[in-house]
């Protein structure tokens, strides 16, 4: 008797599911965004390379290249950087 409750509870809740995936389908809500995402961020449990790749892709913008630091060495002056130009001025070491 437990056996036919339980596979009875679960033909309802698989009935209810495909209903309501229907309904999605069917009648897509513009504000239900949401769930896209959340399916979108789940599939990085399943596909984790690809996830990485992602995050890789997104981190390659916020690289910057980095100066040296600003020492007062005879064999390396001091380079003069003007943010509002955007540009370095590199002095000529001396010959």
């Amino acid at each position: 008797m437990v056996i036919l409750a339980i596979c009875v509870a679960s033909v309802l809740l698989l009935g209810v599911i495909v209903w309501i995936g229907t309904n999605m389908v069917a009648h897509p809500d513009p504000a239900a965004g949401a769930v896209g995402a959340g399916i979108g961020s789940g599939l990085g449990m399943f596909d984790p390379g690809a996830g990485r790749a992602r995050e890789e892709i997104d981190d390659k913008a916020n690289q910057t290249e980095v100066l040296p630091t600003p020492d007062e060495d005879e064999d390396h002056p001091v380079w003069k950087v003007d943010l509002r130009r955007g540009t370095v001025k590199i002095p000529r070491p001396p010959q």
